[in-house]
């Protein structure tokens, strides 16, 4: 009896094919999900006087400075290492006659400030300016291998200092971030 249900199970085995025997067929690899992004809205402060359009809805933040300076943080923080900043802080005094030298070293301080806050090294700098107010942008390598390579920019406008950052691996949103800043 045993013998004639092995013969049974050979001969149904033997003839319907095992699905297991055929080789596997090649199925495309799963897509990639895309991360998404939240949507670029824009921005207006008030009180800072600004607009500019950021990803999602920033974080708000005031910090006071042991010399007394308010700084006035707008930050947009993303999942892919992108990150959007926006702040500035008044000085306490009125550059005098408008002096280049006082106004030079007063950017290139902003700029120095803004790179030490990213922990990064300075690649490039160069003037520029918004609706007649002098600046810079400039360009830094944060010094972590795994951190993009961030542009920003710094404007003096009467006694106020704006300071733009962007990192991100995708320049044409630190673009679009930049050039989106506007005053009124």
């Amino acid at each position: 009896m045993k013998f004639l249900y092995l013969l049974l199970v050979t001969a149904t085995l033997l003839s319907y094919p095992v699905k297991f025997a055929r080789p596997a067929a090649s199925q495309p690899a799963p897509l990639r999900a895309e991360i998404q992004t939240p949507e670029w809205q824009p921005f207006c402060s008030a009180m800072g006087q600004f607009a500019i359009d950021m990803p999602g809805t920033p974080k708000i933040n005031s910090e006071i400075f042991s010399n007394q300076i308010i700084a006035h943080t707008y930050r947009s923080k993303l999942k892919n290492k992108e990150s959007y900043l926006l702040q500035y802080f008044d000085l306490d005094f009125r550059l005098r006659n408008n002096n280049i030298n006082n106004i030079r070293i007063t950017l290139n301080n902003a700029v120095d400030f803004f790179v030490v806050a990213a922990n990064a090294k300075v690649l490039q700098v160069r003037d520029i300016s918004l609706g007649g107010y002098p600046g810079k942008e400039f360009e830094f390598q944060p010094l972590s291998p795994t951190e993009p390579v961030g542009v920003g920019q710094v404007f003096l406008v009467e006694t106020r200092v704006y300071g733009l950052v962007a990192t991100t691996p995708e320049p044409e949103n630190a673009q679009k971030f930049l050039d989106s800043f506007r005053l009124f």
